[in-house]
């Protein structure tokens, strides 16, 4: 696989879209302020914050982390105690946007098209809320048998090396972190995998990668491509060409 395309870039009506989509939802929008985030300018207090604190509230753990601003941590009881984000209790799907994850959880549309996760060694998968919209804030790698993803951390944060594995088989399945590669694995599969997927710019400068074509996982997997449903983004995205 050759190394990332060339790059897109796209604009947004900043925060729009997402305060329309809560507001739609029936989610009230306090004027409580939960303090400072990180350096972001797409979060400001009061601002992401609070639009997803009634949504996530029931299913978890607001907290405020010193070097990190406040973040939400999902509840064990409703995700299980080896959650792992983009991973657990759903599947990828192809949009005209790219690869998007799909849950039943009825709170997913929030953490997993906004914001960032990242993994705490004392609280575990964390998220870290903004306003701006993505089909999945994720970076991919891949050979013609493995395929992985890592979330991209908040602005100006580094992560380290949090990567989701699964064989090329197992990657359309419909409970795909049932498949994960052991951990251990993990810089093994680093090493022989390639980047794969184009990253597309905001104007804040913040990027996301689609991953690769559908195109491409049919050819490799030999497999029917599972769809998302019909999604119109609130912030304005370009359908991928």
């Amino acid at each position: 696989m050759g190394p990332w395309n060339t790059r897109m870039r796209w604009l947004r009506p900043r925060g729009v879209g997402l305060i329309a989509l809560v507001a739609a939802s029936g989610c009230a929008m306090g004027p409580e302020d939960f303090g400072p985030q990180v350096k972001s300018s797409a979060v400001t207090e009061g601002s992401a914050i609070t639009q997803f604190r009634d949504v996530l509230s029931p299913y978890g753990t607001w907290m405020d982390l010193p070097e990190v601003g406040w973040v939400w941590r999902p509840d064990a009881r409703v995700v299980g105690a080896d959650f792992v984000p983009y991973a657990t209790g759903g599947r990828w799907v192809s949009s005209d946007w790219g690869w998007t994850f799909e849950t039943d959880w009825d709170w997913g549309w929030a953490p997993f098209h906004y914001g960032r996760w990242l993994d705490r060694p004392s609280e575990g998968w964390v998220w870290w809320p903004d306003s701006e919209w993505a089909p999945a804030w994720v970076d991919w790698r891949w050979d013609e048998a493995s395929i992985g993803w890592q979330p991209l951390p908040p602005p100006g944060l580094s992560i380290g090396l949090s990567w989701s594995f699964v064989s090329m088989s197992d990657f359309l399945r419909p409970e795909v972190g049932q498949h994960l590669a052991p951990p251990e694995r993990a810089p093994a599969l680093l090493r022989q995998t390639q980047p794969v997927g184009e990253h597309v710019v905001s104007e804040l400068g913040d990027f996301w990668n689609p991953g690769p074509t559908s195109a491409e996982v049919a050819r490799v997997t030999r497999q029917p491509i599972p769809l998302a449903e019909p999604m119109t983004p609130p912030t304005g995205h370009p359908p991928r060409t």
